[in-house]
């Protein structure tokens, strides 16, 4: 619950434990998703929405404006906030709010003993692994149970554009990237971060979504010799995420060849879990995929 502030006419929603997603399109309307799926609950009139809009900026400590149309935003109670205005947004703001249970799941949640068994073994041996998935499938979920067996002495080290990610451990550092002000200096992106956590000795290294050109200097880091570290990327299945990889490093790296970048990530990355979203809204583990530097892939695990 957002005690200390007044989201409005979304307060209700964000109030309410079953919602986990509340969207204002078009003008004014309110839609929500929760276990019976998506529909629409209000309408809510212009001034609203845009004292939404500001709250959610000022709340953030994050710019929209007319030269910075989209906000990305970490809320007070660590649920993400995408806006959009005008002129981009057509028919007027739009406002997407994730919410984030503060109560991290049994990585039993995620699929059979098998799978999870996969998983405790991929992190008890310290392998560099990429979880997958689509939008809102699970991928940082997962992440936050996975943390749940990393050893109590370990240093994490987190970096990612909005903070979003809960760890159940005691010794974390999260680092979240910063907006360029009005006159277009003080932007720190995540290939900044990538950079400065590799200074500040973790012993795990959590990428919280790679989308950029951090994504060369995380290879380049993890096939030297860094263990034991995750990250998430957006991709339709385990094997097509090696090539969502390929396609980032070839796209801010351009000199690279397409074989050199496909040898990095079988050098860096041990495995890829991927993640699915089930009819019933359920997030489950639906194939893990082993890497091996000579550029082979093996099924470690897949869904029936």
């Amino acid at each position: 619950m957002l005690a200390s502030v007044n989201w409005g006419p979304l307060q209700t929603y964000l109030d309410n434990p079953e919602i986990n997603e509340i969207m204002v399109i078009n003008d004014g309307k309110v839609w929500v998703e929760d276990i019976d799926g998506l529909r629409f609950v209000a309408s809510i009139d212009s001034k609203q929405t845009q004292q939404c809009v500001e709250q959610i900026a000022r709340s953030s400590g994050r710019r929209i404006d007319l030269m910075s149309p989209i906000l990305d935003a970490r809320m007070p109670d660590g649920s993400r906030a995408c806006v959009v205005i005008p002129p981009i947004s057509v028919s007027g703001p739009t406002i997407s709010i994730r919410k984030f249970s503060k109560r991290i799941l049994p990585l039993a949640a995620f699929g059979p003993a098998h799978a999870t068994e996969i998983v405790k073994h991929l992190i008890s041996s310290h392998s560099n692994i990429v979880v997958s998935g689509a939008t809102s499938s699970g991928k940082t979920s997962l992440l936050s149970s996975a943390s749940q067996f990393f050893a109590p002495h370990e240093r994490i080290v987190c970096v990612e554009d909005t903070a979003e990610l809960r760890f159940a451990h005691s010794h974390v550092v999260s680092l979240q990237t910063r907006q360029p002000n009005q006159e277009g200096s003080g932007e720190i992106n995540m290939q900044s971060l990538v950079r400065a956590s590799l200074r500040l000795r973790p012993d795990r290294l959590i990428v919280g979504e790679v989308r950029g050109a951090e994504v060369i200097d995380m290879l380049l880091a993890l096939s030297s010799g860094h263990r034991g570290c995750w990250s998430t990327v957006h991709s339709s299945s385990a094997t097509g995420t090696v090539s969502r990889l390929s396609a980032l490093v070839l796209r801010d790296s351009p000199q690279w060849s397409s074989q050199q970048s496909l040898q990095i990530i079988h050098n860096a990355i041990d495995a890829v879990v991927h993640v699915t979203r089930t009819t019933s809204h359920r997030r489950h583990i639906c194939d893990i995929i082993q890497l091996h530097p000579q550029g082979s892939m093996e099924h470690l695990y897949k869904a029936a």
